[in-house]
Protein backbone atom coordinates (compact mmCIF):
# COMPACT_ATOMS: atom_id res chain seq x y z
CA UNK A 1 0.00 0.00 0.00
CA UNK A 2 0.97 3.23 -0.47
CA UNK A 3 1.09 7.36 0.35
CA UNK A 4 0.25 9.36 -2.08
CA UNK A 5 -2.25 11.58 -2.15
CA UNK A 6 -3.85 14.58 -3.91
CA UNK A 7 -1.10 16.29 -6.46
CA UNK A 8 -1.33 19.95 -8.13
CA UNK A 9 -4.46 21.37 -7.07
CA UNK A 10 -5.31 24.40 -9.21
CA UNK A 11 -3.01 23.29 -12.26
CA UNK A 12 -4.30 23.64 -15.52
CA UNK A 13 -6.23 20.36 -16.16
CA UNK A 14 -5.69 17.89 -14.45
CA UNK A 15 -6.57 13.73 -14.78
CA UNK A 16 -8.21 11.18 -13.86
CA UNK A 17 -10.10 10.94 -10.22
CA UNK A 18 -7.21 12.45 -8.01
CA UNK A 19 -9.20 14.59 -5.98
CA UNK A 20 -6.18 17.53 -5.86
CA UNK A 21 -5.85 16.90 -9.57
CA UNK A 22 -3.45 15.12 -10.20
CA UNK A 23 -1.31 15.08 -13.30
CA UNK A 24 0.96 12.59 -12.00
CA UNK A 25 -0.08 9.11 -10.53
CA UNK A 26 -2.74 7.99 -12.58
CA UNK A 27 -0.70 9.55 -16.07
CA UNK A 28 2.57 7.35 -14.38
CA UNK A 29 0.29 3.89 -15.17
CA UNK A 30 -1.12 4.93 -18.39
CA UNK A 31 2.85 6.07 -19.54
CA UNK A 32 4.11 2.97 -18.50
CA UNK A 33 2.06 1.02 -20.68
CA UNK A 34 3.39 2.91 -24.13
CA UNK A 35 7.16 2.58 -22.75
CA UNK A 36 7.45 -1.08 -21.37
CA UNK A 37 5.11 -2.51 -24.26
CA UNK A 38 2.87 -4.40 -21.24
CA UNK A 39 -0.38 -3.77 -21.03
CA UNK A 40 -2.12 -2.83 -17.48
CA UNK A 41 -4.16 -6.03 -15.94
CA UNK A 42 -7.33 -3.23 -16.06
CA UNK A 43 -8.62 -0.36 -18.53
CA UNK A 44 -7.67 2.25 -16.92
CA UNK A 45 -10.81 3.71 -17.90
CA UNK A 46 -12.42 3.81 -14.23
CA UNK A 47 -10.37 5.45 -11.48
CA UNK A 48 -10.77 6.17 -7.98
CA UNK A 49 -8.27 6.47 -5.03
CA UNK A 50 -8.45 2.89 -3.23
CA UNK A 51 -7.56 1.26 -7.02
CA UNK A 52 -4.49 4.05 -8.06
CA UNK A 53 -2.81 3.72 -4.53
CA UNK A 54 -2.97 -0.18 -5.15
CA UNK A 55 -1.56 -0.33 -8.52
CA UNK A 56 1.23 2.21 -7.42
CA UNK A 57 2.98 -0.50 -5.23
CA UNK A 58 3.59 -2.56 -8.15
CA UNK A 59 5.70 0.04 -10.34
CA UNK A 60 7.95 1.94 -7.66
CA UNK A 61 10.09 0.35 -4.97
CA UNK A 62 8.21 1.02 -2.04
CA UNK A 63 8.11 -1.37 0.78
CA UNK A 64 4.63 -3.30 2.34
CA UNK A 65 2.54 0.10 4.26
CA UNK A 66 2.98 0.45 7.78
CA UNK A 67 1.07 -1.70 9.84
CA UNK A 68 -0.30 -0.70 13.33
CA UNK A 69 -1.22 -4.09 14.19
CA UNK A 70 -2.98 -7.15 12.03
CA UNK A 71 -3.82 -10.84 13.58
CA UNK A 72 -6.96 -12.77 13.40
CA UNK A 73 -10.72 -12.75 15.16
CA UNK A 74 -13.07 -15.66 14.78
CA UNK A 75 -10.74 -16.87 11.90
CA UNK A 76 -10.64 -13.71 10.35
CA UNK A 77 -7.35 -11.89 9.21
CA UNK A 78 -7.43 -8.12 10.46
CA UNK A 79 -5.15 -5.29 9.87
CA UNK A 80 -4.80 -1.66 9.99
CA UNK A 81 -3.22 0.32 7.75
CA UNK A 82 -1.86 3.89 7.53
CA UNK A 83 -3.09 6.11 4.42
CA UNK A 84 -1.30 9.05 3.27
CA UNK A 85 -0.62 12.23 4.76
CA UNK A 86 -0.67 15.40 2.67
CA UNK A 87 -0.63 18.91 1.76
CA UNK A 88 -1.12 21.22 -1.34
CA UNK A 89 -1.26 24.60 -1.26
CA UNK A 90 -2.35 26.70 -4.45
CA UNK A 91 -2.33 30.38 -5.49
CA UNK A 92 -4.00 32.72 -8.23
CA UNK A 93 -3.02 36.22 -8.41
CA UNK A 94 -6.27 37.77 -10.08
CA UNK A 95 -8.85 35.53 -10.20
CA UNK A 96 -9.72 31.76 -10.48
CA UNK A 97 -7.90 29.08 -12.63
CA UNK A 98 -7.88 25.87 -12.43
CA UNK A 99 -9.95 22.60 -12.45
CA UNK A 100 -10.03 19.04 -11.25
CA UNK A 101 -9.05 19.84 -7.94
CA UNK A 102 -12.01 18.03 -6.13
CA UNK A 103 -12.68 19.36 -2.61
CA UNK A 104 -10.82 23.01 -3.44
CA UNK A 105 -13.03 25.75 -5.11
CA UNK A 106 -12.62 28.60 -7.74
CA UNK A 107 -10.98 30.98 -5.90
CA UNK A 108 -8.32 33.66 -5.84
CA UNK A 109 -5.71 34.35 -3.61
CA UNK A 110 -4.31 31.57 -1.74
CA UNK A 111 -6.43 27.78 -1.13
CA UNK A 112 -4.82 25.29 0.93
CA UNK A 113 -5.73 20.79 1.54
CA UNK A 114 -4.33 18.82 3.75
CA UNK A 115 -5.47 15.28 3.72
CA UNK A 116 -4.25 11.65 5.61
CA UNK A 117 -6.20 8.37 6.84
CA UNK A 118 -6.20 5.18 8.00
CA UNK A 119 -7.53 1.62 6.19
CA UNK A 120 -9.12 -1.46 8.56
CA UNK A 121 -9.38 -4.70 6.72
CA UNK A 122 -11.40 -7.46 8.34
CA UNK A 123 -11.90 -10.31 5.98
CA UNK A 124 -14.04 -9.28 2.71
CA UNK A 125 -14.53 -5.68 4.86
CA UNK A 126 -12.66 -2.80 4.53
CA UNK A 127 -12.95 0.80 5.88
CA UNK A 128 -11.34 3.57 4.09
CA UNK A 129 -11.34 6.73 6.67
CA UNK A 130 -9.50 9.66 4.34
CA UNK A 131 -10.91 13.05 5.25
CA UNK A 132 -9.80 16.43 4.10
CA UNK A 133 -9.77 20.08 5.17
CA UNK A 134 -9.96 22.64 2.90
CA UNK A 135 -9.22 26.49 3.56
CA UNK A 136 -9.54 29.21 0.79
CA UNK A 137 -8.76 33.06 1.54
CA UNK A 138 -11.15 33.55 -1.29
CA UNK A 139 -10.45 37.24 -1.76
CA UNK A 140 -12.67 39.23 -3.78
CA UNK A 141 -12.62 39.26 -7.68
CA UNK A 142 -13.99 40.74 -10.61
CA UNK A 143 -17.04 38.52 -11.99
CA UNK A 144 -19.69 39.15 -14.62
CA UNK A 145 -19.28 43.10 -15.18
CA UNK A 146 -22.59 45.24 -14.06
CA UNK A 147 -21.46 47.63 -16.93
CA UNK A 148 -22.76 44.65 -19.21
CA UNK A 149 -26.07 45.59 -20.79
CA UNK A 150 -29.06 44.46 -19.28
CA UNK A 151 -29.58 42.35 -22.66
CA UNK A 152 -26.20 40.68 -21.87
CA UNK A 153 -26.91 39.92 -18.65
CA UNK A 154 -30.80 38.25 -19.69
CA UNK A 155 -28.68 35.89 -21.71
CA UNK A 156 -26.02 35.03 -18.44
CA UNK A 157 -28.86 34.43 -16.86
CA UNK A 158 -30.42 31.31 -19.17
CA UNK A 159 -27.06 29.70 -17.97
CA UNK A 160 -27.71 30.95 -14.17
CA UNK A 161 -31.20 29.91 -13.94
CA UNK A 162 -30.28 26.71 -15.31
CA UNK A 163 -27.09 25.20 -13.10
CA UNK A 164 -25.48 26.02 -9.95
CA UNK A 165 -22.26 27.19 -10.94
CA UNK A 166 -21.38 30.30 -8.43
CA UNK A 167 -18.45 32.63 -9.76
CA UNK A 168 -17.65 33.15 -6.21
CA UNK A 169 -17.88 30.85 -3.17
CA UNK A 170 -19.12 33.30 -0.62
CA UNK A 171 -17.96 36.71 0.34
CA UNK A 172 -15.76 35.54 2.86
CA UNK A 173 -12.82 33.24 3.72
CA UNK A 174 -14.33 29.21 2.57
CA UNK A 175 -13.17 26.43 5.45
CA UNK A 176 -14.84 22.90 5.36
CA UNK A 177 -13.81 19.49 6.83
CA UNK A 178 -15.16 16.49 4.36
CA UNK A 179 -14.99 13.16 4.21
CA UNK A 180 -13.03 13.15 1.49
CA UNK A 181 -11.89 9.74 -0.02
CA UNK A 182 -13.91 7.68 2.16
CA UNK A 183 -15.71 4.12 1.79
CA UNK A 184 -16.38 0.76 3.67
CA UNK A 185 -16.82 -2.16 1.15
CA UNK A 186 -17.59 -5.44 1.30
CA UNK A 187 -15.54 -7.91 -1.34
CA UNK A 188 -17.67 -10.55 -3.18
CA UNK A 189 -15.28 -11.90 -5.65
CA UNK A 190 -14.38 -9.51 -8.70
CA UNK A 191 -17.02 -7.02 -7.24
CA UNK A 192 -16.66 -4.67 -4.51
CA UNK A 193 -19.87 -3.32 -3.14
CA UNK A 194 -20.34 -0.14 -0.61
CA UNK A 195 -20.86 3.10 0.29
CA UNK A 196 -18.44 5.85 -0.34
CA UNK A 197 -17.80 9.90 -0.85
CA UNK A 198 -14.43 8.92 -3.26
CA UNK A 199 -14.18 10.83 -6.54
CA UNK A 200 -14.36 9.08 -9.88
CA UNK A 201 -12.89 9.26 -13.15
CA UNK A 202 -14.47 7.88 -15.84
CA UNK A 203 -13.15 7.60 -20.00
CA UNK A 204 -10.08 8.11 -21.60
CA UNK A 205 -9.42 11.60 -21.39
CA UNK A 206 -6.31 12.78 -19.47
CA UNK A 207 -7.50 16.45 -18.60
CA UNK A 208 -11.11 16.53 -19.22
CA UNK A 209 -13.97 13.61 -18.97
CA UNK A 210 -17.84 14.25 -19.97
CA UNK A 211 -19.60 12.56 -17.52
CA UNK A 212 -17.51 11.98 -13.99
CA UNK A 213 -14.49 13.46 -13.30
CA UNK A 214 -12.94 15.00 -10.56
CA UNK A 215 -13.53 18.59 -10.93
CA UNK A 216 -16.25 18.66 -7.66
CA UNK A 217 -15.72 17.18 -4.20
CA UNK A 218 -16.93 13.84 -3.79
CA UNK A 219 -20.80 13.00 -2.59
CA UNK A 220 -22.24 10.27 -0.60
CA UNK A 221 -23.05 7.20 -2.68
CA UNK A 222 -23.27 3.53 -3.08
CA UNK A 223 -21.09 1.59 -5.39
CA UNK A 224 -21.05 -1.49 -6.87
CA UNK A 225 -17.18 -1.78 -9.09
CA UNK A 226 -15.22 -4.30 -10.52
CA UNK A 227 -11.99 -4.51 -8.80
CA UNK A 228 -10.64 -6.55 -11.47
CA UNK A 229 -11.51 -7.21 -15.04
CA UNK A 230 -14.06 -10.07 -15.72
CA UNK A 231 -12.92 -12.39 -18.34
CA UNK A 232 -15.42 -13.90 -21.22
CA UNK A 233 -15.35 -15.74 -24.30
CA UNK A 234 -15.17 -12.12 -26.10
CA UNK A 235 -12.84 -10.30 -24.09
CA UNK A 236 -12.62 -8.40 -20.97
CA UNK A 237 -15.55 -5.85 -19.26
CA UNK A 238 -15.25 -3.81 -16.45
CA UNK A 239 -17.70 -1.40 -14.80
CA UNK A 240 -19.25 0.57 -12.14
CA UNK A 241 -22.49 1.65 -10.98
CA UNK A 242 -23.36 4.30 -8.36
CA UNK A 243 -26.33 6.33 -6.91
CA UNK A 244 -26.34 9.12 -4.63
CA UNK A 245 -27.45 12.32 -3.31
CA UNK A 246 -26.08 15.63 -5.20
CA UNK A 247 -26.21 19.22 -2.79
CA UNK A 248 -27.12 22.83 -4.48
CA UNK A 249 -24.39 25.34 -3.09
CA UNK A 250 -26.81 27.84 -1.29
CA UNK A 251 -25.28 30.34 -2.99
CA UNK A 252 -27.58 32.61 -5.11
CA UNK A 253 -26.37 34.28 -8.72
CA UNK A 254 -25.03 37.63 -9.17
CA UNK A 255 -27.49 40.37 -9.39
CA UNK A 256 -30.17 38.71 -8.76
CA UNK A 257 -32.22 42.11 -8.61
CA UNK A 258 -31.55 42.82 -12.33
CA UNK A 259 -34.59 43.46 -14.77
CA UNK A 260 -34.90 43.17 -18.72
CA UNK A 261 -37.69 44.42 -20.31
CA UNK A 262 -39.25 44.71 -17.25
CA UNK A 263 -39.07 41.14 -16.10
CA UNK A 264 -37.18 39.76 -13.35
CA UNK A 265 -33.88 37.98 -14.72
CA UNK A 266 -33.14 35.81 -11.57
CA UNK A 267 -35.71 32.34 -11.41
CA UNK A 268 -35.43 30.78 -8.05
CA UNK A 269 -34.60 27.27 -7.88
CA UNK A 270 -35.81 24.67 -6.42
CA UNK A 271 -33.74 24.00 -3.05
CA UNK A 272 -34.15 20.11 -2.87
CA UNK A 273 -31.43 17.47 -3.06
CA UNK A 274 -30.87 15.68 -6.33
CA UNK A 275 -30.55 11.72 -6.92
CA UNK A 276 -28.12 10.63 -9.39
CA UNK A 277 -27.60 7.27 -10.85
CA UNK A 278 -24.38 6.64 -13.19
CA UNK A 279 -23.27 3.48 -15.15
CA UNK A 280 -19.89 2.85 -16.69
CA UNK A 281 -19.09 -0.23 -19.01
CA UNK A 282 -15.13 -1.04 -20.35
CA UNK A 283 -14.70 -3.75 -22.96
CA UNK A 284 -11.81 -4.73 -24.24
CA UNK A 285 -12.05 -6.99 -27.40
CA UNK A 286 -10.15 -10.10 -27.58
CA UNK A 287 -9.57 -9.98 -31.45
CA UNK A 288 -7.98 -6.44 -31.22
CA UNK A 289 -5.60 -6.27 -28.87
CA UNK A 290 -4.71 -2.79 -26.97
CA UNK A 291 -8.52 -1.76 -28.06
CA UNK A 292 -10.80 -0.67 -25.30
CA UNK A 293 -14.29 0.55 -25.74
CA UNK A 294 -16.96 1.96 -22.94
CA UNK A 295 -20.00 3.51 -22.52
CA UNK A 296 -20.56 6.25 -19.31
CA UNK A 297 -24.13 7.63 -18.48
CA UNK A 298 -25.94 9.79 -15.88
CA UNK A 299 -28.92 10.76 -14.37
CA UNK A 300 -30.38 13.13 -12.15
CA UNK A 301 -33.64 14.46 -10.53
CA UNK A 302 -35.23 15.75 -7.53
CA UNK A 303 -35.70 13.55 -5.09
CA UNK A 304 -39.10 14.18 -4.09
CA UNK A 305 -39.40 13.13 -8.14
CA UNK A 306 -38.24 9.64 -7.96
CA UNK A 307 -41.50 7.54 -8.86
CA UNK A 308 -40.13 3.83 -8.90
CA UNK A 309 -37.38 1.28 -9.85
CA UNK A 310 -36.46 2.96 -13.01
CA UNK A 311 -35.62 6.38 -11.37
CA UNK A 312 -33.38 4.36 -8.41
CA UNK A 313 -31.50 2.38 -11.02
CA UNK A 314 -29.29 3.98 -14.19
CA UNK A 315 -31.57 2.38 -16.85
CA UNK A 316 -32.06 5.32 -18.84
CA UNK A 317 -31.74 4.13 -22.45
CA UNK A 318 -33.03 0.57 -21.60
CA UNK A 319 -36.35 1.71 -19.79
CA UNK A 320 -38.02 5.61 -19.81
CA UNK A 321 -39.45 6.59 -16.77
CA UNK A 322 -42.66 8.82 -15.96
CA UNK A 323 -40.67 11.21 -14.78
CA UNK A 324 -38.45 11.05 -17.82
CA UNK A 325 -41.37 11.51 -20.06
CA UNK A 326 -42.81 14.29 -18.07
CA UNK A 327 -39.52 16.08 -18.21
CA UNK A 328 -38.56 16.15 -14.91
CA UNK A 329 -35.34 13.71 -15.00
CA UNK A 330 -32.15 15.06 -16.77
CA UNK A 331 -29.52 12.16 -18.60
CA UNK A 332 -26.52 12.51 -20.51
CA UNK A 333 -23.91 10.33 -21.05
CA UNK A 334 -21.07 9.60 -24.19
CA UNK A 335 -19.64 6.47 -25.52
CA UNK A 336 -15.42 6.26 -25.73
CA UNK A 337 -12.56 4.38 -26.76
CA UNK A 338 -8.80 4.26 -26.61
CA UNK A 339 -6.23 2.43 -28.21
CA UNK A 340 -2.48 1.93 -27.55
CA UNK A 341 0.26 1.33 -29.64
CA UNK A 342 2.73 -0.67 -27.17
CA UNK A 343 5.63 -1.36 -30.04
CA UNK A 344 5.38 2.44 -31.49
CA UNK A 345 4.95 3.78 -27.24
CA UNK A 346 1.70 5.60 -28.56
CA UNK A 347 -1.92 5.74 -27.81
CA UNK A 348 -5.21 7.75 -29.39
CA UNK A 349 -8.30 8.53 -27.14
CA UNK A 350 -11.70 9.41 -28.16
CA UNK A 351 -15.04 10.40 -25.86
CA UNK A 352 -18.07 11.55 -27.28
CA UNK A 353 -21.20 12.57 -25.76
CA UNK A 354 -24.72 14.17 -25.64
CA UNK A 355 -26.47 16.11 -23.03
CA UNK A 356 -30.05 15.12 -23.56
CA UNK A 357 -30.05 11.50 -23.49
CA UNK A 358 -27.91 8.59 -23.07
CA UNK A 359 -26.15 7.59 -26.40
CA UNK A 360 -26.29 4.68 -28.48
CA UNK A 361 -25.16 3.93 -31.57
CA UNK A 362 -28.92 4.48 -33.59
CA UNK A 363 -29.44 8.08 -32.09
CA UNK A 364 -25.83 9.14 -32.85
CA UNK A 365 -26.36 8.42 -36.39
CA UNK A 366 -30.09 9.05 -36.91
CA UNK A 367 -30.48 12.43 -34.40
CA UNK A 368 -29.81 15.44 -36.00
CA UNK A 369 -29.15 18.84 -34.03
CA UNK A 370 -28.70 17.46 -30.27
CA UNK A 371 -25.92 18.93 -27.94
CA UNK A 372 -22.98 17.29 -28.26
CA UNK A 373 -19.30 17.59 -26.89
CA UNK A 374 -16.26 15.48 -27.24
CA UNK A 375 -12.98 15.13 -26.22
CA UNK A 376 -10.05 13.61 -28.43
CA UNK A 377 -6.42 13.39 -27.41
CA UNK A 378 -3.20 11.27 -28.67
CA UNK A 379 0.42 10.40 -27.21
CA UNK A 380 4.01 9.36 -28.23
CA UNK A 381 7.09 8.36 -26.24
CA UNK A 382 10.63 8.85 -28.28
CA UNK A 383 13.21 7.13 -26.42
CA UNK A 384 16.22 9.29 -25.47
CA UNK A 385 19.94 8.61 -25.60
CA UNK A 386 20.48 8.40 -21.97
CA UNK A 387 18.75 4.56 -20.77
CA UNK A 388 15.85 5.33 -19.48
CA UNK A 389 14.69 8.63 -20.50
CA UNK A 390 12.03 9.55 -22.76
CA UNK A 391 10.78 12.28 -24.73
CA UNK A 392 6.71 12.53 -24.28
CA UNK A 393 4.83 14.63 -26.70
CA UNK A 394 0.88 14.61 -25.82
CA UNK A 395 -2.25 16.90 -27.24
CA UNK A 396 -5.46 16.72 -26.01
CA UNK A 397 -8.61 18.61 -27.69
CA UNK A 398 -11.98 19.13 -25.98
CA UNK A 399 -15.12 20.95 -27.79
CA UNK A 400 -18.01 21.59 -25.06
CA UNK A 401 -19.70 24.25 -27.38
CA UNK A 402 -22.91 23.77 -28.51
CA UNK A 403 -22.59 22.96 -32.58
CA UNK A 404 -25.17 25.04 -33.87
CA UNK A 405 -26.87 28.63 -33.38
CA UNK A 406 -30.73 26.94 -33.47
CA UNK A 407 -29.11 24.85 -30.11
CA UNK A 408 -27.26 28.05 -28.87
CA UNK A 409 -30.00 30.19 -28.86
CA UNK A 410 -32.40 27.55 -27.06
CA UNK A 411 -29.92 27.77 -24.05
CA UNK A 412 -29.11 24.01 -23.59
CA UNK A 413 -25.24 23.88 -22.80
CA UNK A 414 -23.98 21.21 -21.21
CA UNK A 415 -24.87 20.15 -17.90
CA UNK A 416 -27.86 22.35 -17.79
CA UNK A 417 -31.25 21.66 -17.56
CA UNK A 418 -35.05 23.45 -17.77
CA UNK A 419 -36.36 21.42 -14.82
CA UNK A 420 -33.63 20.20 -12.88
CA UNK A 421 -32.10 23.65 -12.73
CA UNK A 422 -29.46 23.17 -10.46
CA UNK A 423 -27.76 21.12 -13.36
CA UNK A 424 -25.49 18.51 -13.38
CA UNK A 425 -23.20 19.49 -10.32
CA UNK A 426 -22.57 18.78 -6.37
CA UNK A 427 -22.04 21.88 -4.20
CA UNK A 428 -21.57 24.25 -7.20
CA UNK A 429 -19.07 22.20 -9.53
CA UNK A 430 -19.46 20.63 -12.15
CA UNK A 431 -19.21 16.79 -12.01
CA UNK A 432 -17.92 16.45 -15.65
CA UNK A 433 -15.61 18.57 -17.62
CA UNK A 434 -14.26 20.95 -15.48
CA UNK A 435 -13.78 23.53 -18.04
CA UNK A 436 -17.49 24.28 -18.17
CA UNK A 437 -20.60 24.58 -20.09
CA UNK A 438 -20.04 25.93 -23.69
CA UNK A 439 -16.19 25.61 -23.71
CA UNK A 440 -13.41 24.44 -25.75
CA UNK A 441 -9.35 23.62 -24.76
CA UNK A 442 -6.62 23.01 -26.85
CA UNK A 443 -3.20 21.29 -25.16
CA UNK A 444 -0.20 20.61 -26.18
CA UNK A 445 2.61 19.14 -23.82
CA UNK A 446 5.85 18.44 -23.93
CA UNK A 447 7.90 16.60 -21.23
CA UNK A 448 11.32 15.24 -20.57
CA UNK A 449 10.50 11.90 -18.61
CA UNK A 450 12.27 9.12 -15.98
CA UNK A 451 10.49 6.32 -14.47
CA UNK A 452 8.04 8.32 -12.44
CA UNK A 453 9.79 11.82 -12.59
CA UNK A 454 8.34 14.36 -15.35
CA UNK A 455 9.67 17.85 -16.24
CA UNK A 456 7.85 19.64 -18.82
CA UNK A 457 6.30 22.11 -20.81
CA UNK A 458 2.51 22.39 -21.24
CA UNK A 459 0.54 25.26 -23.60
CA UNK A 460 -3.35 25.47 -23.66
CA UNK A 461 -5.87 27.56 -25.25
CA UNK A 462 -9.29 27.67 -23.14
CA UNK A 463 -12.34 29.13 -24.90
CA UNK A 464 -14.70 30.37 -22.32
CA UNK A 465 -18.29 29.35 -22.28
CA UNK A 466 -18.58 30.14 -26.47
CA UNK A 467 -22.59 28.82 -26.08
CA UNK A 468 -23.01 32.64 -23.97
CA UNK A 469 -20.37 34.41 -26.24
CA UNK A 470 -22.63 33.52 -29.42
CA UNK A 471 -26.05 33.91 -27.71
CA UNK A 472 -25.74 37.60 -26.71
CA UNK A 473 -23.36 38.75 -29.30
CA UNK A 474 -24.41 37.29 -32.67
CA UNK A 475 -27.52 39.76 -32.93
CA UNK A 476 -24.44 42.69 -33.02
CA UNK A 477 -22.29 40.41 -35.20
CA UNK A 478 -19.51 41.57 -32.57
CA UNK A 479 -17.28 38.65 -33.25
CA UNK A 480 -14.53 40.26 -30.92
CA UNK A 481 -16.07 39.81 -27.56
CA UNK A 482 -14.22 36.22 -27.29
CA UNK A 483 -13.48 35.29 -23.75
CA UNK A 484 -9.78 33.20 -23.98
CA UNK A 485 -7.50 32.12 -21.93
CA UNK A 486 -3.63 31.79 -23.27
CA UNK A 487 -1.41 29.77 -20.57
CA UNK A 488 2.04 28.31 -20.68
CA UNK A 489 2.66 26.26 -17.58
CA UNK A 490 5.58 24.12 -16.17
CA UNK A 491 5.35 21.16 -14.40
CA UNK A 492 7.25 18.72 -12.46
CA UNK A 493 6.37 15.98 -10.47
CA UNK A 494 9.54 13.66 -8.60
CA UNK A 495 9.91 10.82 -6.37
CA UNK A 496 12.93 11.50 -4.01
CA UNK A 497 12.83 8.73 -1.21
CA UNK A 498 9.30 8.51 0.52
CA UNK A 499 8.41 11.57 -0.74
CA UNK A 500 6.38 12.74 -3.87
CA UNK A 501 6.51 16.04 -5.10
CA UNK A 502 4.34 18.06 -7.44
CA UNK A 503 4.63 21.37 -8.62
CA UNK A 504 2.90 23.67 -11.30
CA UNK A 505 3.47 27.85 -12.35
CA UNK A 506 0.73 28.53 -14.85
CA UNK A 507 0.72 32.42 -16.65
CA UNK A 508 -2.10 32.61 -18.24
CA UNK A 509 -3.12 36.02 -20.38
CA UNK A 510 -6.92 36.22 -20.30
CA UNK A 511 -8.00 37.99 -23.36
CA UNK A 512 -11.22 39.57 -23.01
CA UNK A 513 -11.70 38.98 -19.34
CA UNK A 514 -15.91 38.13 -18.52
CA UNK A 515 -16.01 39.13 -22.50
CA UNK A 516 -15.73 43.08 -21.85
CA UNK A 517 -14.21 45.15 -24.13
CA UNK A 518 -13.93 49.07 -24.03
CA UNK A 519 -16.45 50.19 -26.24
CA UNK A 520 -14.94 53.83 -26.88
CA UNK A 521 -11.78 52.24 -28.66
CA UNK A 522 -13.24 51.14 -31.53
CA UNK A 523 -14.02 47.71 -33.40
CA UNK A 524 -10.83 45.19 -33.33
CA UNK A 525 -9.26 46.89 -30.32
CA UNK A 526 -7.45 45.53 -26.94
CA UNK A 527 -10.03 44.32 -24.72
CA UNK A 528 -10.21 43.88 -20.84
CA UNK A 529 -6.90 41.64 -20.71
CA UNK A 530 -5.37 40.57 -17.44
CA UNK A 531 -2.55 38.20 -16.57
CA UNK A 532 -3.12 35.98 -13.86
CA UNK A 533 -0.57 33.56 -12.13
CA UNK A 534 -1.20 30.12 -10.52
CA UNK A 535 1.11 27.83 -8.80
CA UNK A 536 1.17 24.92 -6.64
CA UNK A 537 2.94 22.69 -4.95
CA UNK A 538 2.02 19.30 -2.91
CA UNK A 539 3.86 17.11 -1.00
CA UNK A 540 3.03 13.99 -0.33
CA UNK A 541 4.85 11.62 2.70
CA UNK A 542 4.95 8.22 3.14
CA UNK A 543 5.74 6.27 6.52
Amino acid sequence: MVLFSFLSAFSQGGNYFSPGGSHSLADYFRRQELITGTPSPTSLLQQNYLHQYQQLDSLLPFPDSVLFFKGKYSGKNYSLHLLPVSITVGYNTHHPFGWNDGAMIPAKGLQTLVSGGILWKAGKFSLQLMPQIVYASNPHFETFPTEHFDGYWATYYRLLNNIDMPERFSTVSYKKLLPGQSAIRYQLGPISVGISTENYWWGPGRYNALVLSNNAQGFLHFTANTTRPIHTRIGDFEGQIIAGQLQSSGIFPADTNRFFNGVRLYKPKQEANRYMTGLTINWQPKWVKGLYLGVAQATYQYASDVSGISDMLPLAGIVVSATQKAGKKAALGSVFARYILPKDHAEFYLEYGRNDRVPTPINLISDVNYPRAFVGGFRKLFPLKKKGTWLELATEFTQMGLPTPELVLEGNSFYTHPYVRQGYTHNGQVLGAGIGPGSNSQTVDISWVKGFNKVGLRIERLARNMDFNYAAFIGTRDYTRHWIDISTELHADWQYQNILFSARTTLTRSLNYQWYVFPDLGYFQNGYDFLNFNGSLSVAYRF
